[in-house]
């Protein structure tokens, strides 16, 4: 039977209050990237989150509570009158609230306020919790560079006269922070990339651990504008021209495109939108190096383009994509630019991508008002304006039923302060097939109906019923922020006052879960504060019945999942599966799903020994293959019940091991058939020699349910082309201690234990390794990837990609460096890794 999931309260599943100042409120100030963490941006930088949720590592370090103080321990009778004090003015349930407790006003009209507000005969009643506590967050950032030392570098700040000179802000602050798609940095993940208001662009990598450790600025795109310039150009210095060129205002970057063969060659695409009216496409390619491959003009004169948006690229017959390019201008129109790249593969050269942009296409002239957000849903483009929402649907769209454009007016929502409908959007949500749920700055709501023949908006009780369930989330973390409660000590809060001043909002994806960041502001009585007194609070929620159903319950939704998973290597599986596993811990009884999560994950462990089609290129023998898909997401679906449920913690753990030996019999007999092809091309080093030996061994000890029709013959056919010589007794694997002979479990007849590479299956005795951040695999680290990031210089110059360059002599573990560095996310669960030092 299947059990009814979402009929659950609004639930606050992660709160967390940072010091500081928010920035001006933005569309994607608040953006997730496919790796599983939350960036959202502040005055000074920009903060990035990771939930504990499928990962073997500890959870991290509670923060100390606000509350304590340095008194002497001997007045704890005061200190117990005060925590008195404080519980008798809340009533806080971490089980479950039920309906009874006011929480069924969000299923019918909504009250004038909101129903977790009004009850409890005068007290506060705190929002509803995850039954097992709130998710803990890791933390880590970058600040930007305040201090302008590159100026002198740039040489633009003399540029111009009273008319064309640029007037910056007189602190740097941060304007705007986008995610690059997920693997392409040397740990399997993204790239982060930073635009400040001083127009400058910088690109940064982690360093060793992306979850708590520095990120280090591994190229300034500003620096590579200004090296780019014609030396004649520069002759009488930098014009007007070349410093607004170099100006940039607005970024985008593309998602991977979808052609199966270039798996693991980068054409995404990273856009700049620049003060002299252009764009300008930058690819990372395999080089691992910034390049500007094309620029375009928008704006003839006296304008240039505000934001951007991608949509999703689609395939044109074998070798080709496409995707289209929306820009807002600063006259308040939108214009649609289709790009086109197309694969070259030549047997004789590397893999590459062409570029084709097609001039730019007017969608709507505007009325020179401010477009404060853009973003495709599908092959449909929606634009917000301060009091309205548009939707640009184009003839032959494959999402609705209707084309043209549609404009919707905003008119108020609530009675609280800031809830109207003029505020800057900064949240656009697809919830379920005909719903779009719009947010503006103060959580204000707006619920657009029948997307999918004819938008409208909702009745205002529905968008009312979701507003109720933020301003509630809102009002609980106000009510016990420590700041504010120091700063109005004595004096009664009136939350209806308070204005949500929330810089940014986003979705997961399925479900009605959200993240955002705010910072309590009353405007009725110009509160001020200094810096070092202002917090901001990120908030993830879940507004569960308040807010529309999705198309699927939870069990379908993750069925059809890991029937149909996503390219791994593209979106790692925490990411995958989170919106599911939130949505789960928001139950008041998630253990009534146990059996369904089960059966589920038995029905993907019976697919381990079938057939699989056998890749040249390694890469693609990793990563294009689906049912290894299938068997990863399943295997940390299982791991996640394991922990989370207990009481079937054994059954679990079963499917968990059943998965994990499938993955590996799988995964060896890609490495073999790769290694039977490679060596016929080349000779095999001692090193390699004994990484095929170890294969074989491996290979041997799979249990026969497991391994699949081709594997024997794979065994036969190296084990004829190694042969059983001299060089044989060479591969044989020793103790690098004491030089005896070690078991497959890594131990050596006197006792010494290693653990062995995840990837080659070859002991690790350096510290030079990777380790997965969502299973307990640990592999060897390439090469070329010993070193970390290389940042850039004094004067902005890029070196990072000089790791990168291949070398040119022969190695006697080339097999290993291939296999090593086709390992770009972990091969066992599409986890990221972190590196041990």
């Amino acid at each position: 039977m299947t059990i009814d999931s979402y009929d659950i309260p609004p639930t606050v599943l992660a709160s967390r209050i940072f010091p500081g100042i928010i920035p001006s409120t933005s569309y994607g100030n608040v953006a997730w990237n496919e790796d599983g963490q939350c960036l959202f941006v502040t005055k000074k930088g920009v903060n990035i989150v990771t939930p504990h949720l499928t990962t073997t590592f500890s959870p991290p370090p509670t923060l100390v509570d606000p509350s304590l103080t340095l008194e002497n321990p001997s007045s704890v009778i005061n200190e117990s009158k005060r925590r008195a004090a404080s519980a008798s003015a809340f009533v806080v349930d971490d089980n479950n609230l039920s309906d009874e407790d006011g929480l069924d006003n969000y299923d019918e009209t909504p009250l004038p306020s909101g129903g977790a507000r009004d009850k409890g005969k005068g007290k506060e009643v705190r929002m509803r919790r995850p039954k097992k506590g709130e998710i803990k967050f890791w933390n880590t950032g970058m600040e930007v560079d305040k201090d302008r030392s590159r100026d002198e570098v740039y040489g633009w700040d003399d540029v111009g006269d009273e008319i064309t000179a640029i007037v910056s802000e007189k602190e740097v602050t941060t304007r705007q922070a986008i995610w690059s798609p997920s693997g392409l940095n040397d740990l399997g993940g993204s790239l982060l990339v930073v635009l400040n208001t001083n127009m400058q662009v910088s690109v940064y990598a982690p360093r060793n651990d992306p979850y708590t450790k520095q990120w280090d600025e591994i190229a300034d795109l500003t620096s590579i504008i200004w090296g780019s310039i014609p030396p004649e150009s520069l002759v009488n210095g930098l014009t007007v021209e070349a410093m607004c060129e170099m100006r940039t205002m607005c970024m985008q970057w593309s998602t991977h495109l979808p052609l199966t063969t270039m798996i693991g060659i980068d054409g995404s695409l990273l856009v700049l939108g620049n003060r002299a009216g252009k764009i300008s496409f930058w690819s990372y390619g395999a080089e691992k190096r910034f390049c500007q491959i094309q620029s375009v003009r928008i704006v003839e004169q006296g304008g240039w383009v505000t934001d951007m948006a991608w949509s999703e690229w689609k395939t044109l017959g074998d070798h080709t994509c496409e995707a289209h390019l929306a820009l807002t201008l600063t006259d308040g129109s939108v214009r649609v630019v289709s790009v086109q790249r197309k694969a070259e593969i030549d047997p004789s050269h590397p893999k590459a991508w062409s570029l084709d942009v097609q001039p730019a296409l007017m969608i709507d002239r505007g009325d020179e008002r401010h477009i404060g957000s853009i973003k495709w849903i599908d092959d449909v483009l929606v634009w917000t304006k301060s009091g309205s929402v548009h939707i640009f649907a184009p003839e032959g769209n494959q999402t609705v039923q209707w084309n043209g454009i549609v404009s919707l007016k905003l008119e108020r929502v609530g009675n609280w302060a800031g809830a109207n409908g003029i505020g800057p959007c900064i949240g656009i949500s697809r919830i379920n097939r005909d719903t779009l749920v719009i947010v503006l700055s103060s959580l204000t709501t707006y619920i657009i109906a029948d997307f999918t023949t004819s938008p409208t908006l909702a009745h205002p009780h529905d968008s009312l019923r979701t507003a109720l369930a933020l301003r509630d989330m809102f009002e609980d973390h106000l009510l016990v922020d420590p700041l504010i409660r120091i700063r109005f000590r004595g004096v009664e809060l009136q939350p209806e006052g308070w204005t949500a001043n929330t810089s940014g909002w986003t979705g997961l994806g399925w479900g009605g879960i959200g993240a955002w960041v705010t910072e309590p502001i009353s405007f009725h009585n110009l509160d001020n504060a200094t810096e070092g007194k202002r917090s901001m609070t990120f908030v993830l929620g879940h507004i569960g019945k308040a807010g529309p159903t999705p198309d699927k319950a939870v069990i379908e939704a993750l069925r059809g999942v890991l029937t149909d998973p996503p390219n791994l290597l593209h979106q790692s599986s925490g990411k995958v599966l989170m919106p599911y596993l939130l949505h789960i811990l928001s139950l008041k009884e998630p253990e009534t799903l146990e059996e369904e999560l089960l059966d589920l994950t038995l029905s993907i462990s019976s697919i381990g020994s079938a057939a699989q089609q056998h890749k040249v290129d390694l890469v693609l023998g990793f990563w294009d293959q689906k049912t290894l898909d299938q068997l990863r997401l399943a295997m940390v679906l299982a791991s996640w019940c394991e922990e989370y449920f207990p009481a079937s913690a054994t059954r679990f753990q079963q499917v968990t091991a059943s998965l994990s030996t499938s993955i590996t019999a799988r995964l060896v007999e890609v490495l073999l058939s790769w290694s039977v092809t490679t060596i016929q091309r080349q000779g095999v080093g001692n090193l390699d020699r004994q990484f095929i030996h170890q294969l074989l061994k491996t290979a041997q000890q799979l249990s026969t349910e497991h391994v699949g029709p081709e594997l024997p013959r794979l065994i036969q056919d190296i084990s004829s082309k190694l042969g059983h010589d001299e060089e044989q007794q060479d591969a044989e694997e020793r103790c690098p201690a004491c030089k005896t002979e070690v078991g497959s479990d890594g131990t050596c007849v006197k006792g010494h234990v290693w653990t062995r590479c995840s990837t080659t299956h070859l002991l690790i005795t350096h510290p030079h390794y990777r380790v997965c951040s969502t299973c307990p695999a640990i592999s060897l680290l390439p090469k070329r990837h010993l070193s970390t990031p290389i940042p850039v210089d004094d004067q902005g110059r890029d070196h990072d990609y000089q790791r990168f360059i291949p070398s040119q002599r022969a190695e006697e573990d080339s097999l290993i460096q291939v296999a090593l560095e086709a390992a770009i996310a972990c091969l066992n669960c599409g986890g990221r890794w972190q590196r041990a030092v």
